[in-house]
């Protein structure tokens, strides 16, 4: 099995998609990083279907990126499917990840760890192991 990937601005990219009580979206342009720890989303794409960053929250919490300092939330979340696999009540990381825009994520590797990835960088695609 693969996942389908394509490349964006230079980057080895997927779609995902998130559920969160009831409502869903697609999520392009996640680039495949296997120098992030965890994946990360977009915050600002998932508010379409209502995932933000509550007062309430414990969960805000800074952490160092490339570039500085980043905050992000973390949330469980109802299913994550990247290409044939479904995750069930997964935790995910969103913040503001690319200021342009146009990278909505990274897929980590906790999740190319879960999802068994083999990375041909030369195609380039990404298999998962049976």
């Amino acid at each position: 099995m693969e996942l389908i990937t394509y490349e964006f601005d230079g980057l080895l990219c997927t779609d995902i998609v998130i559920t969160n009580q009831g409502k869903s979206i697609v999520i392009n342009n996640v680039a495949i990083d296997t120098g992030a720890v965890e994946s990360i989303i977009s915050s600002k794409i998932v508010k379409q279907i209502g995932i933000r960053a509550l007062t309430t929250d414990k969960t805000a919490v800074t952490r160092s990126a490339g570039g500085g300092k980043m905050r992000y939330f973390y949330k469980n979340i109802d299913e994550v499917t990247i290409g044939d696999l479904k995750f069930k009540d997964i935790k995910m990381d969103f913040g503001d990840i690319d200021p342009s825009g146009e990278i909505n994520g990274l897929l980590g590797l906790d999740l190319l760890k879960a999802i068994q990835a083999v990375i041909d960088v030369n195609i380039p695609i990404v298999y998962l192991k049976d």
